[in-house]
């Protein structure tokens, strides 16, 4: 999958044209394409904590800021530090935000549902991080490990209709990662996936120093109908469930020629072994690991 973007005028900007035209979609979408192409500055509390308020319904509200400057019409915030567009979706998920209060250098404030920066990540990409995001099947060991372990875990979840797990490769950059996207009821930001992810990271893969990265994306199977059906062309590792009937369907290219994958799997793992441990001997102990290292026991 590749998605364009054209870079937009920037966050001050856009929040003053939002301000200016009051309601207008149009202003709204470009805030928000705006601040995920610029990237944003998240204040904290004299102690390092997140700065973020929780409604009364319980809901939590991320405090974010336009520029580091802005940070002085934020009361109670010590500091800041900056947040590309990634990082900022895993701070959402970490405190389960629904909505971004978002202040500009000169102390103006709107809310942006947290929705919205799902949504046009998802439809648009991330550009600076790359204009263009390719995602492609993967061998790699702990992909398998993901997949697997969805595959047994999925059940628990019924928030969660389909799982796709791919290698990401972000083409203006050349960062290459691993990536997990998710198709959800539940709004976003999804509680289900991150609950997920933390069962998985925590009871079912262990991760190696020299692992790849992994981030998450969830997106909802009805206002992201258009990606999901995006994600279902590309011959990605999938693991879709039925809830109701509770029969569930594991889609790899591994079932199609075993054997190809099965060495390119231990090609790219020991390829890798040996880029993470220089010394001869030791890369050969960890090149013959099993290949459900990654998995737990």
């Amino acid at each position: 999958m590749e998605v364009p973007y054209d870079r937009p005028m920037t966050l001050d900007a856009a929040l003053a044209e939002l301000i200016e035209q009051s309601d207008s979609a149009a202003a709204m979408e470009r805030v928000v394409r705006t601040l995920v192409a610029e990237g944003v500055f998240v204040p904290v509390h004299p102690d390092g904590t997140l700065y973020y308020l929780t409604h009364k319904d319980g809901t939590a509200a991320l405090q974010i800021c336009t520029t580091a400057a802005a940070v002085q019409h934020v009361e109670g915030a010590a500091d800041t530090f900056y947040a590309d567009a990634l990082r900022l979706l895993e701070v959402v998920r970490e405190i389960g935000a629904r909505r971004l209060l978002v202040t500009s250098s000169d102390g103006w404030r709107i809310e942006v549902p947290a929705s919205r920066l799902f949504g046009t990540v998802s439809e648009h990409g991330i550009p600076g991080k790359g204009q263009m995001i390719r995602l492609t099947w993967s061998t790699h060991p702990l992909a398998v490990a993901l997949r697997d372990s969805v595959f047994r875990r999925l059940r628990e979840f019924p928030d969660i209709h389909c799982v796709w797990v791919s290698w990401a490769r972000w083409l203006d950059t050349g960062h290459e990662q691993l990536m997990v996207h998710m198709a959800v009821s539940d709004e976003l930001p999804s509680l289900a996936a991150k609950r997920l992810m933390d069962v998985l990271l925590t009871q079912e893969i262990t991760l190696g120093d020299a692992d790849p990265s992994l981030t998450m994306l969830a997106l909802h199977r009805v206002t992201h109908a258009d990606s999901i059906a995006g994600l279902d062309r590309n011959g990605l590792d999938t693991i879709r469930i039925d809830h109701s009937t509770g029969r569930i369907e594991l889609i790899s290219r591994e079932y199609d020629d075993p054997a190809a994958a099965e060495a390119a799997r231990r090609a790219l793992a020991d390829q890798q072994q040996r880029d993470a441990w220089p010394d001869a001997e030791q890369a050969q102990q960890v090149g013959q690991r099993p290949r459900r290292w990654w998995q737990r026991s």
